[in-house]
């Protein structure tokens, strides 16, 4: 599969997915209150917006005909 994120938009996801990671991190250890399946509903999402951040390919992009990517890998 090619890259169809641009490296923007790669950082982007990245550095929301850790935010997000952090935030679910907080709740689940109490720092704020959160419901159980919202905690695991943010870290599934954090996970994935590190993955797709991490390999420059979005499933949803892909699905969609949407290449953001300059360069061709």
């Amino acid at each position: 599969m090619d890259r169809n994120v641009g490296p923007f938009d790669a950082r982007l996801r990245v550095a929301a997915g850790v935010l997000l990671a952090l935030v679910t991190a907080a709740s689940v250890l109490g720092y704020t209150t959160v419901p159980l399946i919202s905690d695991i509903g943010a870290a599934i999402i954090a996970a994935v917006l590190i993955i797709e951040g991490s390999t420059r390919r979005c499933l949803l992009y892909r699905a969609l005909g949407i290449d953001r990517c300059p360069v061709k890998s």
